[in-house]
């Protein structure tokens, strides 16, 4: 019987020993699986819980005036963001109520954000220093504010079509943000740290730091001083002509710089999400509308560079034109009688310009489109550069052509019109337009400069101040009186047209504009004033531009330290080319 229980006990051993052998067995198969078959992914496994790499946004660049005025930079900002799930639903409705009293959301807003029980929300991705501390002293369940930085525009609505605005990635999205953004941005840091589970930081806790790299800074051609004066008479304008919108546009007809591009409504880039889309707009450069008499200059440069006229040719002016048996009426319905080219202009006769392109042809005068760059974007460096619309040369019949004379049947952009028309304040050489004046490191050190560069010569020396005196002319004594500054002689040509609504001329919808240069015979600027759907009985170029022109030059002259010269006729008896 001893022998037995010893027998059953010896087996168990076995068995025991058995198991417990081949258990060690599987243990340690297993334990080679893990440390050397699945070491790679516990590794990664093992870093996810107690290595963490933080992402250093790299502080955006600067845009600036030609001064060196700030228009846009990066300041501390702090993001509000909230962790739903913390939150019981008896915490949601007056936790939301109390941020509601500190951001542009409602309680009902900000509830439905709180109550989706997710793991992160974005609540605010830019607030103030001083706001950021001041929720976060709340102590609300679930709320968090987390450094960061954010975009400032200090001017507010300043150039704000121009300068365009920041996403929630950094990213520009609009304007010169957009346009420069590669070189305003730049490159991210990291900063890699060792936790425990619990994400606390461990002794060695620094494994790596990558400072990020600040983007460059953007330096404008634009001068924010004449920059806040146009764009203040602009709003003037608009409001005064009970207006849609409308703009302004200095440039530089030597260089091609733009000195001022202002555009009214505009908007606060620091609050574009409140924005319409007609705030937002770049009318300047965006928008093209037939631009009425301001075209033609291009007209008469036609005319005279072939040889067909001269100033002094004499046209039968009788208040309208039968064109293929289509009568097209002059603004004036009585005519001047016989007058010559440079009265024609002075005067704006819409007559005397559909002679002119008849002769001229369409052949040659799209010839000369072309070379004042009215085919193509302006070139100027900004998004949503639009080209014209212009009828394609083969279809075009004697009616388009005799309206496209005087500056209907087609359509340009502001940016443009002015760059064409600039080439006659620069004695027949036209520069290509930029904003961009230079690149330069987060230092100050120049990276690249924008040089001036011709992009054509539509017009001789000698034509361009045949223009440019039938310009003074139509200054001083004709249709562009009220644009006049006392003490200066300015030249400058007004523009009424009627604007294409669905395919087809609006017979009360127009756009009111003046082109002006000065101070003659030397012009330092030229200016476009295009004023766009003006309402009542102010709707021509000389009631409703002429005057904001005025103003904003008015202010050039004594900001640059132009002093007046002009005698007493104020440049009515002007200088002889």
């Amino acid at each position: 019987m001893k022998k037995a229980a010893h027998g059953m006990t010896k087996k168990r051993a076995l068995w025991t020993l058995g198991f417990t052998a081949a258990f060690t067995a599987l243990l340690l198969v297993r334990l080679v699986m893990i440390q050397i078959g699945n070491a790679g992914y516990l590794k990664a496994y093992a870093a996810s819980i107690h290595v963490h790499t933080l992402t250093l946004p790299a502080p955006r660049g600067k845009i600036l005036d030609r001064n060196g005025a700030v228009l846009a930079m990066d300041v501390p900002r702090y993001q509000i963001v909230a962790i739903p799930k913390y939150l019981t639903p008896q915490q949601v409705q007056p936790t939301a109520a109390t941020l509601a009293k500190y951001l542009p959301f409602s309680t009902t807003q900000l509830a439905g954000v709180l109550g989706n029980k997710s793991w992160y929300a974005l609540i605010d991705r830019s607030v103030t220093p001083a706001l950021g501390h001041k929720i976060q002293s709340l102590n609300l369940p679930g709320i968090e504010a987390i450094p960061s930085s954010g975009r400032d525009y200090p001017n507010g609505t300043l150039a704000s079509q121009v300068l365009g605005m920041v996403g929630s990635q950094d990213q520009g999205l609009a304007g010169v943000e957009y346009a420069y953004n590669k070189i305003l941005s730049g490159h991210n840091g990291s900063w890699t740290v060792n936790t425990d589970a619990a994400g606390n930081p461990l002794p060695q806790w620094q494994k790596s730091y990558k400072a990020p790299v600040p983007g460059n800074n953007v330096q404008l051609t634009i001068d924010a001083n004449i920059e806040a004066v146009a764009q203040k008479w602009l709003k003037w304008g608009v409001k005064r002509a009970h207006a849609l919108n409308g703009t302004v546009i200095v440039l530089n007809p030597h260089t091609g710089s733009v000195i001022a591009m202002a555009n009214w409504p505009n908007f606060n880039p620091n609050n574009y999400y409140n924005a319409t889309a007609l705030e937002m707009n770049n009318y300047a450069v965006e928008d093209p509308v037939p631009p009425g008499s301001i075209f033609k200059p291009v007209t008469a440069t036609a005319g005279l560079m072939l040889g067909l006229f001269t100033p002094n040719s004499l046209f039968d002016t009788r208040g309208y034109k039968i064109v293929n048996g289509v009568r097209i009426n002059d603004w004036n319905p009585v005519g001047w009688g016989w007058i010559t080219l440079t009265r024609g202009l002075e005067v704006s006769s819409d007559q005397v310009f559909m002679d002119v392109a008849l002769k001229v042809g369409a052949a040659n005068l799209y010839r000369f489109i072309k070379a004042f760059g009215l085919q193509h974007p302006s070139g100027v460096g900004l998004p949503g550069d639009s080209t014209g619309l212009w009828i394609p040369p083969k279809q075009v019949n004697a009616v388009d052509l005799a309206t496209m004379g005087f500056g209907q049947g087609m359509a340009v952009t502001p940016m443009q019109m002015i760059t064409a028309d600039s080439a006659i304040a620069n004695n027949g050489v036209m520069m290509q337009p930029h904003i961009l004046k230079a690149v330069l490191s987060p230092s100050g050190a120049v990276i690249q400069h924008v040089q001036p560069t011709v992009e054509s010569r539509p017009a001789s020396v000698q034509v361009a101040q045949e223009i440019q005196h039938m310009m003074t002319l139509e200054a001083t004594q004709g249709t562009g009186v009220p644009a006049q500054v006392p003490g200066y002689i300015i030249a400058g040509k007004t523009g009424t047209s009627q604007k294409i609504i669905n395919g087809k001329t609006s017979a009360d919808k127009f756009v009111a504009s003046y082109m002006g240069m000065g101070p003659m015979p030397n012009p330092r600027f030229i200016m476009l004033v295009m004023i766009n759907q003006p309402v009542g009985k102010l709707f021509y170029g000389d009631q409703v531009s002429a005057p904001v022109w005025k103003h904003i030059a008015s202010f050039m002259f004594k900001y640059w330290g132009i002093k007046p010269y002009a005698g007493p006729d104020n440049g009515s008896k002007p200088f002889v080319p």
